[in-house]
């Protein structure tokens, strides 16, 4: 396979000041093998993470979570959310297809791109493409979020933990390719100026995917500072601008074989490189996103510290493609679905400059303290957020033909603008408490509340089908934790969470399109066990059940009418099981683990068929495990795998169709030298090494679309990295 780089001018001019010190060199380069601690092979070896907002170990921590730090993210070479999903069993993909926002769905609920995401521990937008490249670790807390994000589905929460200034002074240039032609530069400087601590990161990247007609370009820029006011007051600020521009790739749909107007049947062998929004008028998926943060620490005394944190956001988005969804060539229209021979209908869909913008701020007081006669742990804290969504006034989606998954043929564009749009108003504003206390040498309680005032109001962009509503909820937690050694913990916890659910602005399929519903509460119990096999490795698992509400449609009394969207009318019970290992199980060998046993079925809904029904989507079973060896033979090798397996899962609500059972292996090598006296990291990375072609998930749509999206042929990328 032969790489063709293709980088922008901004690329090669990084490239060139990057590579300036090692043309200075006045001797040959030499290349001297060297063992390089933690660049080679991931460590694994997290301790604690602050999504779970109570400043335990991990060990010790009544709660699942899994930390997915910079090192593992490099030894995989994750290029996108998706591919860091396949590093634990309770994460999966929902409608996440190359070129469009990345989805994430945990023990089966689909996640919030509002409620369910963090940075550093500031509520945050999913509703951009994230940079991995500025991560030093994802934080995924797994089960209701209730008491650490307030309104949010039951999944759990993500918090991106961005990278920070560093004691010493280091710059790398990191260049990577895959065999598409893909290109993308990495720099990282990090310096200390005076006092003030300066992280700087640049990306330049040129993306060429697998599928056709979806090369696009991404532009990165961050910039972190920290400095201490006094040996007990810090400030720490971050400043994020990202920029991405790529045509998405929309996904397939069933078969209607026995036409009755529903698709029944997977399509057979398709081109696993098809991308039907390849019209000659497609236009890419166009994204920036810009974030500002600034955070002030202080402690207090040797037992009480505060922090007040505040961050902003702005997000623009134009969001474009040559849209599949339906048939209308065979006898019966299809929906959702393909008419059996392929043929499927094109609409050209354009919202574009679509605004978002978000804020919030955090205050807390963390302490400790003894009181009838028992040691405890405590936070107290307010926060608030605001978010407000203003697209442009008018969207285009308009029909303009028919097109064949297996023999696509080129439509007129109409691009006339002729929806509107609809914007939305939210505030929130919370109080919460937790405390952690010592009942005695090995028992520990921890209880936790927030109480959330929550504010939502939603219009059409004519100013028609206004709504508002206000509604404070509370969402209390507890849990209880044993230890009958000091390397073993079992605990139980229940908790509450609450989330909001919005109408699809479809005002051809629902009466009450584009309304706001009111908040509903969700609960989750869960018993679990952890195991600090050695210092660098826990073991963990855990037994759960969520009970999560659902709007549904009930249908009008005339059937001519449209259905009216409710809340409440549908209830989905999640129980399933959890094992992870991960860590190190000696110095040569890294290990991430993990497997996931799932039942999720609907025990309520309008529609009485729908009761007992698995939710779709969902497997079974999933596992995945990662393993990271330092060859011992050839000091600074180590050699990776990431195997990934889920069993069979239904795609139609009734269960008459699944996508079968379905494995992935992916692997690596790293390779640690100096080279003319710089540190050099080569890695070479293999994603789906066999070339299985299946599909890797069917999710259904709030709007009622079922797609179907195919795994990514095999991916070969390349990457070397120089520290300066």
């Amino acid at each position: 396979m032969a790489f063709c780089l293709k980088l922008s001018p901004l690329a090669l001019a990084l490239a060139a000041s990057a590579s300036l010190p090692t043309f200075a060199q006045t001797a040959p380069p030499s290349l001297q093998v060297v063992t390089v601690t933690g660049k080679t092979a991931p460590l694994l070896d997290v301790e604690t993470a602050d999504v779970s907002g109570f400043g335990t170990p991990l060990a010790k921590l009544p709660q699942s979570v899994t930390v997915l730090g910079a090192d593992l993210l490099a030894a995989t070479a994750a290029q996108s959310l998706s591919q860091v999903i396949k590093l634990d069993a309770s994460l999966a993909d929902s409608y996440n297809t190359t070129g469009y926002i990345e989805s994430l769905s945990i023990r089966g609920f689909l996640l919030d791109q509002s409620g369910n995401f963090s940075r550093n521990g500031l509520a945050t937008s999913n509703i951009a493409p994230v940079a991995l490249e500025n991560m030093e670790r994802i934080e995924v807390m797994k089960g209701v979020a209730g008491l650490q994000s307030g309104v949010s589905a039951p999944g759990g929460l993500v918090n991106y933990v961005t990278k920070v200034p560093m004691k010493d002074d280091f710059v790398t240039a990191g260049l990577t390719a895959n065999d598409s032609g893909g290109a993308k530069l990495h720099l990282d400087v990090n310096q200390e100026l005076g006092s003030v601590g300066v992280r700087l990161n640049l990306v330049d990247e040129a993306l060429r995917p697998q599928f056709d007609q979806a090369d696009g370009s991404r532009q990165l820029l961050s910039l972190a500072l920290a400095t201490e006011l006094s040996p007990a007051t810090s400030v720490t600020a971050n400043l994020e601008y990202h920029r991405k521009s790529q045509p998405s790739v929309p996904g397939l749909g069933l078969l209607d074989n026995n036409g009755d107007g529903f698709g029944d049947t997977l399509p057979g062998s398709i081109n696993p490189r098809l991308n039907l929004n390849n019209q000659a008028w497609s236009q890419p998926f166009e994204s920036s996103s810009t974030t500002a943060e600034v955070a002030l620490n202080h402690r207090l005394d040797a037992n009480w510290s505060a922090r007040v944190a505040a961050n902003t956001q702005r997000l623009r988005v134009d969001d474009r493609l040559a849209f599949p969804d339906g048939c209308s060539s065979a006898p019966n229209y299809v929906y959702p679905g393909l008419c059996a021979n392929g043929d499927v209908d094109v609409y050209d869909y354009r919202s574009e400059n679509e605004q978002r913008s978000l804020w919030s701020w955090d205050a807390r007081l963390d302490g400790t303290f003894k009181a009838f006669g028992l040691q405890h742990a405590t936070r107290l804290g307010l926060n608030g957020r605001s978010a407000s969504t203003d697209p442009a006034p008018l969207q285009a989606y308009n029909f303009v033909g028919i097109t064949n998954i297996y023999a696509p043929i080129t439509l007129p564009a109409d691009p006339a603008l002729t929806s509107l749009n609809t914007d939305s108003r939210e505030r929130a504003l919370a109080g919460y408490a937790t405390l952690t206390s010592d009942l005695s040498q090995s028992l520990q309680s921890f209880v936790g509340a927030r109480v959330t005032r929550l504010n939502r109001s939603s219009e059409q962009s004519d100013g028609s089908r206004a709504v508002s509503f206000e509604q404070t909820v509370t969402t209390p937690w507890a849990g209880l934790a044993w230890s009958p050694s000091a390397s073993t913990m079992v605990y139980a916890s229940w908790g509450q969470g609450v989330e909001f659910e919005v109408v699809p602005n479809r005002p051809d399929r629902f009466a009450n399109a584009g309304q706001v519903l009111p908040a509903l509460k969700s609960a989750q119990t869960e018993l679990g066990l952890k195991w600090q096999a050695n210092p660098r490795l826990l073991l963990t698992a855990a037994a759960f059940s969520v009970d999560k509400p659902y709007a549904d449609d009930v249908p009008a009394a005339d059937p001519a009418d449209l259905p009216l969207r409710v809340e409440g009318a549908k209830t989905a019970r999640h129980r399933g099981l959890e094992f992870t290992a991960a860590g190190r199980l000696d110095a040569a060998l890294s290990l991430q683990a993990s497997l996931m046993a799932l039942d999720a079925e609907y025990t309520q809904a309008a529609d009485p068929n729908l009761v007992g029904q698995r939710v779709t989507n969902l497997p079974r079973l999933k596992a995945s495990v990662f393993a990271d060896y330092k060859v011992a033979a050839l000091a600074g090798l180590s050699l990776n795998a990431l195997a990934s397996y889920e069993s069979a899962k239904t795609v139609t609500a009734d269960g008459s169709v699944k996508l079968p059972s379905a494995w992935q292996l992916d692997a690596g090598l790293g390779y640690a030298a100096r080279i003319a006296g710089k540190e050099t990291l080569w890695r070479l990375n293999i994603e789906n090494l066999t070339n299985r072609n299946y599909w890797r998930e069917a999710p259904t749509t709030y709007w009622g679309g079922i797609y179907l999206f195919a795994a990514a042929p095999r991916t070969l990328r390349a990457s070397v990295t120089v520290e300066f």
